[in-house]
C-alpha cells in the first residue's frame, strides 16, 4: 500500500521508499513543506500530523503511531507502506497571494515597440524579380517610418504559406529591439485587433504580472504568484550557494519560468479569453541575481569578492529559447543591471521615479526581500544593496503570509484587545508585512515589548495573549493576535518572540544601509528633499508605525513619495514608451555603487538599530 498524504483537502498517494523523509516524498507528489533551514531539523517549521503507521525519527526511535503525533517531516521516515500522514496549512509553502502590482506613472508616451501593421504586399512578377522577403520589407517600409527590417529564418519559413492565402494581404509583426526592427510574426487577413504584450516583476519572494494591449497600453489583466524557488532557498545567498552545478541553476531556472512565470501568463490569459499565441512581447525586471537564474546562468559569481555577474546586459531573447509560453518568435526584453546587487529592479525605480533629474538631495529606498537605496543629488546617483531577507512579504515568520485573503494587514491595541483588519475581511490565515510592522509599532507604544525586542511574559498572561510555539525544536513564547474562533488555523494566530527578532534584522538591515550611506555623503536626516519609498508594499505601509520600529527615518510627511512596483512599472514602460530600454540601459552607467561592507561604521549602524525606537 502507498503512503497517504492528507493536505488541501485532498490526499496524495506514494509508494514509500524508507530511505527518504517525509519531507522528500511531500515535494514529489507537489506539496511543498515550511523547511528553512533546509531539512536539517533546526528551524522547526516543518511539522506534520503523523496519523496511522510505524515511523523513524531521526534514525535513532521507532514509533507506532495510532493516534495523531506531532514530527518534523525533515527528520521523519515512514518504516510502514500503509503510513498516513497530514499535512497542516501552517506548514505548507504558500504558492500563491495578492501581490503588489501597482505603480503610480505621471506621464508617458503611447508608442509600443511592438506593432502590427496590415499590408497589401505587392504580387510577385516576371518584370519584378523580387523575392517575398523582400516585398514585405518594401510594403512595410511604404506603410511606416522604418527604413531597416531583418526578417529572423523561423519567420520566413512561414512566409511561402500565408502570403497567398489572401491575396498578399498580411499583417505583419515586428518588434524593435534597441535600435534595430525585427518581424517576429506575419499572419494572413487583418489581424492588427490582437497585440498583446506581458510585463512582469520578477521578485526573490514573489512574482507579478500584467497583460497589457499594444494598441492602446491599456493594462487588461494582472496575476502575481510566489517565485516557487522558495521551495528551495527563500533569499539570493541562499539561492546562490545551491548553484554547485549548471545542474542546479537549470533547476531554480525551471521553477521560475515553467513553475512561477509561466503559469502567471496563463492566468492573465485565462482571465482575459486571450491566447498565449498573441502574446507578442515581454519585459522582465528583476534584481541581478533572480535575472541570471531565469536566464541559466550561473550566479555563484556574484556571491564573491569582487561580486561580478556574467553579464548587465543582457540580450533580447526570442521567447522559445527561454521556454516562456508566448508566441514563440515573440521578444523577451530584460531590463539591465547596474552591477551584482543593483539589479534591473531598480533601475526600473529609477527611471519610474525620474530619480536621475531631480533637484536637491532625493533618498529611494526599495523595501523588500534585498534592500536597495539610492541617493540623488541633484541627479548624481548613489547606491547600495543591503540584504534585509523576506520577513517584509511575511515569509519566514511563525504564522507570516502573503497579502492574500486572510492575512492581518492593520493591527491596533485598545486596552486588553488587540484589533485586526484581514485582507477580504475574512477570518485570519496569518500576518502579512504591513500588518507585522503595526503590531511591533502597538506593542512598542503599550510596553508589550522592550527596545531590545524582549516581549513582556507578565502582560501576556494579564491580557490573556500568551501562548507557546515550538520554533528550532524549543518552546517559545508568542503573542495572540487572532484567537482560534477568528482564525482560519488549527489553533491561533500568533506572532512569535522568533518573528520579532527577524523583523529587527531585516529593519536593521536597511535603516543601517541608509544611515551608512548618508554616512558616506556627509548627510543628515534633515537634507531629504524628497523621500520615495517603492517596493512590495510601500503602498500599503503605515510610515509613522515604520518610524516606530526604527525602519525609516522620521521625516515630514510632505516629503514622502510613493510610486508603488517600481519594478512592474519599468517593465510596463520598456513596452509602451519609446527608447525606455535604450534610456535604461545608460541608466546603468550613472550610479556610483557603494559596497556597505568596506566601511566599518556598517556594522556599527546596524548593530544600533538593532534595538526598537520607543
Amino acid at each position: 500500500m502507498p503512503l497517504i498524504f492528507k493536505a488541501l483537502d485532498r490526499k496524495f498517494r506514494i509508494e514509500n521508499d524508507p530511505g527518504k523523509t517525509l519531507l522528500e516524498h511531500a515535494k514529489n507528489v507537489g506539496l511543498y513543506i515550511k523547511s528553512n533551514c533546509g531539512g536539517v531539523g533546526t528551524c522547526g517549521r516543518c511539522y506534520v500530523n503523523l496519523q496511522k503507521g510505524e515511523f523513524v525519527i531521526e534514525d535513532k526511535e521507532t514509533i507506532v503511531v495510532k493516534h495523531k503525533h506531532r514530527a518534523l517531516s525533515c527528520l521523519t521516515k515512514a518504516k510502514s507502506y500503509d503510513a498516513v500522514i497530514e499535512i497542516p496549512a501552517e506548514s505548507l509553502v504558500e504558492a500563491s497571494g495578492q501581490m503588489e502590482d501597482e505603480f503610480l506613472i505621471k506621464h508617458f508616451e503611447h508608442d509600443p515597440q511592438t506593432i502590427k501593421l496590415f499590408l497589401t504586399v505587392e504580387k510577385p512578377a516576371l518584370d519584378k524579380q523580387f523575392s517575398d522577403a523582400e516585398r514585405i520589407r518594401n510594403a512595410v517600409y511604404r506603410q511606416s517610418d522604418i527604413q531597416a527590417l531583418s526578417i529572423p529564418l523561423p519567420v520566413l519559413q512561414n512566409v511561402p504559406d500565408v502570403l497567398p492565402e489572401k491575396d498578399h494581404q498580411i499583417t505583419a509583426t515586428y518588434a524593435r529591439i534597441l535600435d534595430q526592427w525585427r518581424l517576429i510574426r506575419i499572419e494572413s487577413g487583418d489581424t492588427t485587433a490582437t497585440n498583446y504584450a506581458v510585463a512582469i516583476d520578477i521578485g526573490t519572494t514573489t512574482v507579478a504580472g500584467l497583460l497589457i494591449d499594444l494598441t492602446t497600453s491599456e493594462i487588461l489583466s494582472r496575476a502575481s504568484l510566489y517565485n516557487q524557488q522558495i521551495k528551495v532557498a527563500e533569499d539570493v545567498i541562499s539561492r546562490i550557494s545551491y548553484c554547485k552545478s549548471q545542474k542546479d541553476v537549470t533547476f531554480l531556472q525551471n521553477l521560475i519560468v515553467q513553475e512561477t512565470m509561466n503559469p502567471v501568463i496563463k492566468q492573465l490569459c485565462t482571465d482575459t479569453h486571450i491566447s498565449p499565441d498573441e502574446i507578442h512581447q515581454i519585459a522582465l525586471s528583476a534584481n541581478t541575481i533572480m535575472m541570471h537564474l531565469a536566464l541559466g546562468l550561473n550566479p555563484s559569481s556574484i556571491g564573491k569578492v569582487p561580486f561580478q555577474p556574467v553579464t548587465n546586459h543582457p540580450d533580447s531573447l526570442r521567447a522559445e529559447e527561454l521556454g516562456i509560453d508566448i508566441n514563440k518568435n515573440g521578444v523577451i526584453d530584460i531590463i539591465p543591471s547596474v552591477s551584482g546587487y543593483i539589479g534591473g529592479d531598480i533601475v526600473s525605480d529609477i527611471y519610474l521615479s525620474k530619480l536621475d533629474q531631480r533637484k536637491g538631495f532625493v533618498v529611494l529606498i526599495d523595501i523588500g526581500t534585498n534592500g536597495e537605496i539610492v541617493t540623488s543629488e541633484d541627479g548624481t546617483l548613489t547606491a547600495c544593496s543591503t540584504a534585509a531577507g523576506p520577513a517584509f512579504e511575511g515569509y519566514g515568520l511563525y504564522h507570516g503570509s502573503r497579502a492574500s485573503d486572510g492575512a492581518i494587514e492593520k493591527v491596533s491595541f485598545e486596552g486588553e484587545q488587540i484589533h485586526v483588519e484581514t485582507i477580504g475581511s475574512t477570518k485570519a490565515s496569518g500576518i502579512c508585512g504591513t500588518g507585522i510592522i503595526d503590531f511591533i509599532a502597538e506593542a512598542l507604544r503599550t510596553g508589550l515589548i522592550s527596545r531590545s525586542g524582549r516581549f513582556d511574559e507578565g502582560m501576556l498572561k494579564t491580557n490573556h495573549w500568551l501562548h507557546t510555539v515550538q520554533e528550532n525544536d524549543a518552546d517559545m513564547t508568542a503573542c495572540v493576535i487572532a484567537r482560534e474562533e477568528n482564525s482560519q488555523l488549527s489553533g491561533p494566530v500568533v506572532v512569535s518572540q522568533s518573528d520579532i527578532v527577524k523583523i529587527m534584522q531585516a529593519k536593521a538591515a536597511i535603516y543601517a544601509g541608509l544611515q551608512t550611506l548618508m554616512n558616506v555623503q556627509e548627510k543628515k536626516w534633515d537634507d531629504i528633499d524628497r523621500l520615495i519609498l517603492t517596493g512590495g508594499f510601500a503602498r500599503h505601509i503605515n510610515y509613522q508605525n515604520a518610524v516606530q520600529i526604527g525602519l525609516l527615518p522620521d521625516i515630514p510627511s510632505d516629503r514622502i513619495e510613493i510610486i508603488g512596483n517600481g519594478s512592474l512599472g519599468g517593465a510596463f514602460l520598456t513596452l509602451v514608451e519609446k527608447d525606455a530600454l535604450e534610456k535604461m540601459h545608460a541608466l546603468t552607467h550613472q550610479p556610483r555603487v557603494i559596497e556597505l561592507n568596506k566601511y566599518k561604521n556598517f556594522q556599527k549602524n546596524f548593530i544600533d538599530a538593532m534595538f526598537f525606537n520607543v
